[in-house]
């Protein structure tokens, strides 16, 4: 399936059925993600080595789902990648073909992780399979739900402005 041919609709209603609140970025989501999966989320800077190409990764773990981003990338692209893999975790998508094997094993990435806990792990780098679209497109929308300003907290913050320049 080609990602123009992917429904966009479905993923639009998805995120908007979501009933997230405003958010200033997508980390401040992070709160509300994790009391709709009943589960914490640390996100965590993917070390040096990670392999080529490998954007993102979640890795489920027992109690707790683990964002990996790599740090020197901007932060607009950790942003996007976050949002990526909430997707992923918002899906409660599975593996399987959609992520082949990623390196390093998840020893190195959380040293206190007993790889044996490791529910599942999910790594982004293409976007050949249904669950990396959809994550995809569920990351998109919750970046427009983050970028969307609703018109009453621009103009409370355009009488902010210009009061204290009143002053």
């Amino acid at each position: 399936m080609k990602l123009g041919t992917f429904p966009h609709r479905d993923s639009r209603r998805f995120v908007r059925g979501l009933g997230l609140p405003p958010a200033d970025s997508i980390r401040d989501l992070l709160p509300a993600i994790e009391e709709r999966t009943g589960r914490p989320i640390r996100l965590m800077p993917a070390p040096a080595g990670t392999g080529r190409g490998l954007c993102g990764m979640w890795i489920r773990a027992s109690g707790v789902d683990y964002v990996f981003v790599h740090p020197e990338t901007s932060r607009f692209h950790q942003d996007h990648i976050i949002a990526h893999e909430l997707g992923h975790i918002l899906r409660n998508h599975r593996g399987g073909p959609a992520s082949g094997p990623v390196n390093p094993v998840p020893d190195r990435l959380v040293p206190t992780l007993d790889p044996a806990v490791a529910r599942m792990m999910l790594g982004r780098s293409d976007y050949e399979h249904r669950d990396e679209q959809e994550a995809e497109l569920i990351g998109s929308y919750l970046q427009q739900h983050v970028h969307r300003r609703p018109v009453h907290r621009i103009t409370d913050r355009v009488a902010q402005t210009l009061l204290r320049l009143g002053r």
